[in-house]
């Protein structure tokens, strides 16, 4: 009943930690002078974790049996179908470990967050507005333990991130490009990387 060990019999899979990316030592000629490289570089290797204040076992079975009992948020159950195709999906790609709900209350550790469906609209490749669906996790939502996974986080623990003012530090690269290579086009990529959590 040991998911570690289970993703490590799976190294050569998609759920192996980091398999959607390029192998650090690749990665780390980009990306070494970054401060949060070493942080990274861990995770690409060894997957995420989190420093969480523990609960005790009964806490922790409460809670199981809880949101077993109660299921998922209403928006998940109204796009069961939207839903189930999505997950379909993740295990065909072989981007998920599938476990039965009946062995989670012997996983160590084990959380059952409710599922959610957040809808919005996006474009297709001829620009025409289509409708999307994401699934989400909901780690902030508590059982009886009043403890969710997101109360639980030690932000004080976590590397600090280092996303912000992205726009700006995108406008001046560009400047500087351009004074260096004034007649050269520049092109511009935006990447969603949404399924990288997973």
């Amino acid at each position: 009943m040991d998911v570690h060990k289970a993703i490590l019999a799976l190294q050569n899979s998609q759920v192996w930690y980091g398999s959607k990316f390029r192998h650090p030592s690749i990665l780390e000629e980009l990306l070494h002078h970054h401060p949060n490289w070493s942080n990274l570089r861990n995770i690409l290797l060894n997957g995420a974790s989190f420093p969480l204040d523990q609960i005790s076992h009964e806490e922790r079975q409460q809670d199981l049996l809880f949101h077993q009992e109660r299921g998922n948020h209403k928006p998940a159950s109204k796009h069961q179908l939207i839903l189930d195709k999505i997950i379909s999906e993740d295990l065909e790609r072989g981007f998920a470990l599938p476990l039965l709900i009946a062995i989670l209350h012997m996983i160590p550790n084990a959380s059952l967050p409710p599922l959610g469906c957040q809808s919005k609209e996006s474009n297709n490749k001829f620009g025409k507005r289509i409708p999307k669906h994401r699934m989400m996790h909901d780690q902030s939502f508590p059982g009886p333990s009043g403890k969710s996974v997101n109360l639980r986080v030690k932000p004080e623990l976590l590397p600090p991130c280092m996303y912000s003012f992205a726009l700006l530090r995108m406008l001046h690269y560009i400047i500087s490009i351009r004074q260096r290579h004034p007649s050269t086009k520049i092109f511009i990529s935006k990447f969603d990387l949404d399924a990288a959590y997973r």
